[in-house]
């Protein structure tokens, strides 16, 4: 495993030539070898990357075209790391919101308690929501249908928020609300 690490930067060993592979070659920092961009093709034998012959150069900006739309479809893909990354930012509002609750409850009404619950709660449901079209709403399945939810989740969360910013500054606030609501 070592040695394979230690020559392929020097783009000595050969490997299946595929589209992803290609793209992925020609972005890399470490590939000073390959100076223009390979014709791509869709075989799957075995041909060294130096090797590769490339046509005139309108075949290669055709092909850079699509190697860039390849490209842009892979990194917009949602992987582990923006899983552990949704997971985390949906752990740190719940935390979050447990001293807003306490702090409300011990201290009373207070306007920069009042701006955070206005800010956080929301930003938590909006999370909560957000894994709910994720599991249910597939965008392999109903991509339209995804992206509609999403910009609605985004819309009202949006007009949730400027709401609690209205009812924070203009009426009673939001801790002030939740206290007259437990004590009525």
């Amino acid at each position: 495993m070592a040695f394979r690490s230690i020559i392929r930067p020097l783009n000595l060993t050969s490997r299946p030539v595929s589209r992803i592979s290609l793209v992925r070659s020609i972005k890399s920092p470490y590939n000073t070898a390959v100076t223009s961009s390979p014709k791509i093709t869709k075989s799957t034998e075995n041909i060294p990357l130096q090797d590769k012959p490339t046509s005139n150069e309108s075949d290669s900006k055709a092909v850079n075209k699509d190697d860039s739309k390849a490209v842009n479809k892979e990194e917009t893909m949602h992987g582990y790391a923006y899983g552990a990354h949704h997971w985390n930012m949906e752990r740190a509002s719940a935390i979050t919101l447990i001293p807003l609750i306490s702090t409300q409850f011990i201290y009373g009404a207070h306007p920069i308690v009042d701006g955070l619950m206005g800010v956080v709660l929301p930003y938590h449901i909006y999370m909560g929501f957000d894994s709910c079209i994720t599991d249910y709403i597939p965008k392999r399945n109903y991509p339209r249908l995804h992206r509609l939810a999403n910009w609605t989740l985004m819309g009202s969360t949006g007009l949730v928020m400027w709401g609690c910013y209205e009812f924070n500054t203009n009426d009673i606030g939001f801790t002030e609300f939740l206290q007259r609501l437990f004590t009525a």
